[in-house]
């Protein structure tokens, strides 16, 4: 969960360092400096670097890392791990790394000896797609069933789409070699994660994602056991936020949205109004990683009349992120929505998976736990703390590290474990296979069992 930070620039430019601690102790003002951390490694520099980066400041970016990691982290504890130990391991693989996409791979395998999602280093390459929301990828992606790889959707602005490749089809090669070994390898070695299903994931998006136009080798085979051969290229495709609704054929309100920004969370707002007369409304946030908690909070307060406690937030110093001596407070440690005298007051349904993430899975937590929703589909990521913003790593790289955790109003903490739907609907080979959306079928199907249907004369959609 990101974008928390308000940028007060005027305030950094004419603060001192000294001052600026207690001015800003969460460091949010200057966040994208490349000012070290006072806890920093004195390990000397013996191992020359590669091409790229030179060593010393290969090691500026390590020790930065190590850190601000080591000073900042939301729990002192860092999660029971042996952070000294870890600097020690990592620190001469990082230094004599054979290139820098390799050296920045090892900073971020680092960061995941805290078995945290959110906690995680991004090479120059990977920050510039984010900055543009964009990605680098094949155009589709797959889970395990039954054993195999199965693709689970796929872009309509892919090699792969083009190529014939649908969800439902088994992956029996990649690069000549099985499907099933090659994937192992690959997420053997990946880096660990807060939940085998976010680490899942990650897999998913090393073999998928990669350099502009470089190419795989893949085989899929279709249900009838046909397969089709295809080398498919990996091409920018655009990760900007939107927000979609409609009222369905059965008279239920439907709002969609696939990340939490501002933007598209207003959209999300604006379309829950436009279906307030709906008997049930069904909020999908399936593959929805995440976003900003002020957008995810904006939408909560369309469900609740009055004021109505969420959980606390719990950080290092056991204060509310803030500064300005506190005079302004970013995140309070008691979460509330404020209620909202136009609040929808009918069912709600919401849609989760294993790629609801972070603000999702805040919003779905907070729908359980205080009763005012029904959860529907596969369990969630298990991602939800949160982080401020990036901070700049000397050398070009961005670090995002865990500041905030939750624990929501029925005492339950979804960082490694996720939220657990209320009715579980499991992804099978055959749904895929026939397109078809058994969760959302179930969501209706408890909203009917709640509410009547009502069947309006017109569809209205909005995109």
């Amino acid at each position: 969960m990101r974008n928390f930070a308000i940028r007060a620039l005027f305030v950094l430019a004419t603060c001192q360092l000294a001052a600026c601690a207690a001015i800003d102790p969460f460091n949010m003002l200057g966040r994208r400096n490349t000012l070290a951390p006072t806890t920093v490694s004195t390990t000397p520099v013996s191992v020359p670097a590669g091409p790229g980066l030179a060593a010393a400041d290969r090691a500026r970016a390590f020790d930065f890392v190590w850190g601000t990691i080591n000073d900042r982290y939301y729990d002192p504890n860092l999660n029971g791990v042996d952070w000294k130990a870890a600097r020690e391991k990592f620190r001469p693989l990082a230094l004599g790394a054979p290139d820098d996409d390799t050296f920045w791979d090892t900073l971020d395998r680092m960061t995941g000896e805290l078995k945290d999602a959110h906690t995680r280093v991004e090479s120059p390459k990977r920050a510039a797609q984010i900055e543009n929301n964009e990605s680098i990828s094949l155009g589709f992606s797959f889970v395990v069933l039954e054993g195999k790889l199965v693709v689970a959707g796929v872009n309509v602005d892919s090699d792969a789409f083009w190529a014939g490749v649908r969800s439902g089809m088994r992956i029996v090669k990649i690069g000549g070699e099985d499907a099933m070994a090659a994937f192992e390898k690959l997420k053997a070695g990946t880096r660990n994660d807060s939940t085998e299903r976010s680490r899942h994931l990650r897999a998913v998006r090393r073999l998928t994602a990669g350099e502009i136009d470089s190419k795989v080798a893949f085989t899929f085979e279709r249900a009838d056991g046909g397969t089709i051969d295809a080398t498919l290229r990996r091409r920018r495709l655009s990760t900007a936020a939107s927000a979609g609704s409609r009222t369905l054929p059965s008279g239920y309100g439907y709002v969609r949205l696939t990340q939490w920004t501002l933007g598209a969370t207003s959209r999300m707002v604006e379309a829950m109004r436009d279906l307030k007369s709906a008997p049930g409304i069904i909020v999908d946030l399936r593959g929805n990683p995440g976003g900003s908690l002020h957008a995810v909070k904006a939408a909560l307060d369309e469900f609740f009349g009055k004021r109505t406690e969420l959980g606390r937030t719990l950080t290092r110093t056991g204060k509310p992120v803030s500064f300005l001596f506190g005079a302004v407070e970013v995140i309070e440690l008691k979460s509330a929505v404020a209620g909202n005298d136009n609040a929808y007051k009918g069912p709600v349904i919401v849609l989760v998976n294993e790629s609801s993430g972070s603000g999702s899975e805040y919003f779905a937590a907070a729908m359980q736990a205080t009763g005012r929703g029904t959860i529907v589909g596969q369990p969630t990521c298990g991602c939800l703390l949160g982080f401020l913003g990036y901070a700049s790593i000397p050398g070009g790289g961005e670090l995002a590290y865990s500041e905030v955790g939750f624990e929501m109003a029925n005492g339950k903490r979804i960082e490694g474990e996720g939220v657990i739907p209320d009715t579980t609907v499991p992804v099978t080979l055959h749904d895929l296979q026939l397109n078809r959306d058994r969760a959302l079928e179930q969501a209706q199907s408890i909203l009917a069992a709640v509410v009547p249907s009502v069947v309006p004369a017109t569809v209205n959609a909005k995109q």
